[in-house]
């Protein structure tokens, strides 16, 4: 045989061809392309520099408002945990009062005039410039019997709601259910101003042997006012105001505005605003009502940032800023800090300038740099030719060689496939012209020895020759059956009735299983598909004549083939298991490997199961797999191998 070789194309020429016409291109639009390149570049980095100086800017003036209301709500923290501590040290001391007083009379006063003696000790006692009292209320029938404001004595506050809203007596309950001693912040009238609620924190106790609550609360208006007025003072220093940065603080008297809808507390860009209330009508020199749209902001979202012009100190114009504004709900102000983007444009320009400058040289650069590189090129590309045309014909000879080789393999293991197939086949002919041969044997020798003897009656003697053509027919069905496995118009795409190629299998099959007590239970849907019907017979006929192998060696049990075949969306699934006990799982994942069987060198080849998966892959684009399967038949539990095949119904 004549061996396939690499010829030579000679692609020195195609090689330098593209050299030189590429070099020409690149000499003539590397300046443009380069002009355009740093141009990009250029608006690039501008736009980075606006991303980067926005978000830098949006952090700061973030993490400044953060920072007051950090520093809000640490003062707020501190206070009421003071406060709590001067509360719970007062109610510890009613404790004590009122366990003096139940010990001292209990023996001689019920219980209402121990309540009362109790109370009368109490409301004696007033602090915190006599806002500052004890109040006592029974714990059952939520009916207070002590109280400085005597509308408040002898009232159920059973259903009592603060300013806020909320059941002061369930908030109560709730907390002494989890504490002994227990603190809640409410609303609350004060003794001097009965009209109006105020904040304020309560510390709350039972006194058990009785009953009833007992309580004490400081307002907390006076200590945030003074609270407030010293954060006030720390962020109006210079530090945390200076220039164009500067904190602006309002306190909100109607989140849905108005004319005098809050009142400037800090801004240093604008003292003489503060102490004034401002309006949400004013608007900005593009018309938008600046203050209404962050009122809109902090109503929706509590927080955020918002843009809108405003005039810079700086330079008293008008200016582009963005601020962010956040709702402080314990003291009901809105802080806001921001930045002007007209800062950025400055260092915009100041960029430009300094991108062009690097621009011109670098293109000048470029331009020696092609013009060297070019020449390079051209000498490397002549050299390289010459060795690329050496390595491809290298390559590719040892390509073509291993190609061949390739082939001869996959020839060699097709033919050793259909010697392998031939010699079941001719085996299963054996087994299925036995009983035909002998009764055609059989009854031509009673026809000759009836011939002999001169008994020989026309009834027998049409009854041989029936018995005879009879098994002459299934003879020829047997042969018809065995060609059409082996005819090459069957291996090609059609039409085919899955039960009806069991039948032709099975038909081809039976003599050997039956002979060898192998019983068959198929469960066969009656399914039409597209495809190569004989390569999918020699799969089949693999797969059973494996298992029949495996069973013979079985003694101890029935040997069972079950052959299951259903629709699965657009596939075909074909499932055939037996009780053969199944394969070791330690070549279980090596059985469909060419030349590997378990079976004695006269048995098998081991290329069966190889060349079945690879009919099933590369030819009928469906899968095979192989687990081990443990069920249960007629009360008895089986263990065996079961191949799963799944195959489209449709041409692919």
């Amino acid at each position: 045989m004549k061996k396939n070789t690499y010829k030579s194309k000679r692609f020195l020429i195609p090689i330098l061809s593209l050299v030189l016409i590429s070099i020409i291109l690149i000499a003539s639009i590397t300046s443009y392309i380069s002009i355009n390149i740093f141009k990009t570049h250029m608006q690039e980095e501008i736009n980075r520099i606006k991303k980067e100086y926005t978000q830098e800017h949006k952090k700061r003036v973030y993490r400044n408002v953060k920072f007051v209301n950090s520093s809000i709500e640490f003062n707020i923290s501190k206070i009421e945990e003071k406060l709590k501590a001067s509360l719970k040290e007062k109610i510890e001391t009613a404790l004590h009062i009122a366990t003096f007083t139940y010990n001292t009379y209990k023996g001689s006063h019920n219980k209402e005039e121990l309540k009362e003696k109790i109370a009368n000790a109490l409301s004696a006692i007033k602090f915190y410039d006599n806002r500052g009292y004890y109040f006592m209320y029974d714990n059952k029938t939520k009916i207070i019997f002590g109280h400085p404001m005597k509308k408040f004595i002898g009232k159920d506050m059973t259903n009592f709601k603060d300013a806020k809203g909320r059941n002061l007596m369930e908030t109560d309950a709730k907390i002494l259910e989890k504490n002994k001693i227990g603190f809640n912040k409410i609303y609350f009238t004060k003794p001097k101003d009965e009209n109006r609620q105020f904040p304020k924190i309560t510390c709350i106790t039972i006194f058990k042997p009785l009953n009833i609550v007992l309580g004490i609360g400081e307002y907390l208006d006076v200590i945030e006012n003074q609270t407030k007025k010293h954060v006030l003072e720390r962020f109006s220093q210079d530090n945390f105001n200076n220039g164009d940065k500067y904190i602006v603080i309002l306190d909100l008297h109607d989140i849905n505005g108005g004319e005098e809808f809050a009142t400037v507390l800090l801004n240093s860009n604008k003292k003489d605003l503060i102490g004034k209330k401002v309006s949400d009508k004013v608007v900005d020199i593009k018309g938008n009502r600046f203050r209404k749209d962050f009122l809109d902001l902090i109503k929706e979202k509590g927080e955020g940032f918002t843009q809108y012009w405003y005039k810079k100190p700086s330079t008293n114009e008008p200016a582009l800023k963005v601020s962010y504004v956040y709702l402080q709900k314990d003291w009901n102000w809105i802080i806001l800090s921001g930045f002007y983007y007209e800062d950025l444009e400055e260092q915009i320009s100041i960029m430009k300038k300094s991108i062009l400058t690097h621009t011109n040289n670098t293109i000048n650069k470029t331009l020696i740099w092609v013009s060297i590189l070019c020449l390079i090129a051209i000498f490397t590309a002549i050299y390289l030719s010459f060795k690329i045309d050496n390595t491809i014909k290298e390559y590719t000879n040892k390509i073509i060689e291993h190609e061949d080789n390739k082939r001869k393999q996959q020839n060699l293991l097709i033919q050793q496939s259909k010697m392998a197939a031939m010699g079941e086949m001719l085996a299963n002919i054996a087994h299925q012209w036995r009983q035909p041969l002998s009764a055609i044997s059989t009854a031509a020798t009673g026809v000759k020895l009836q011939k002999e003897i001169n008994c020989l009656t026309d009834k027998d003697f049409d009854s041989a020759l029936t018995s005879i053509n009879s098994s002459a027919q299934y003879l020829s069905h047997t042969i018809d059956d065995f060609r059409n496995f082996f005819n090459p118009n069957n291996s090609k795409v059609q039409e085919f009735n899955i039960t009806k190629t069991f039948n032709k299998i099975l038909s081809i099959l039976s003599a050997q299983f039956i002979a060898k007590k192998i019983e068959i239970i198929k469960n066969i849907e009656n399914i039409k598909l597209s495809s190569i019907e004989n390569e999918l017979m020699q799969v089949l006929i693999n797969i059973l004549n494996n298992s029949r192998d495996v069973l013979e060696k079985i003694e101890d049990q029935k040997r069972l083939i079950f052959i299951d075949s259903y629709k699965n969306q657009k596939n075909l699934i074909i499932e055939i298991k037996d009780n053969a006990k199944g394969i070791s799982e330690e070549i279980i994942d090596r059985i469909f490997e060419p030349y590997f069987t378990t079976k004695h060198k006269s048995q098998g080849t081991g290329i069966g199961l190889y060349m079945s998966k690879s009919i099933i892959e590369k030819h009928l684009n469906g899968t095979i797999t192989v687990t081990n399967t443990t069920y249960t038949y007629e009360n008895t539990k089986y263990k065996g191998a079961k191949f799963t095949i799944e195959i489209p119904i449709e041409k692919v």
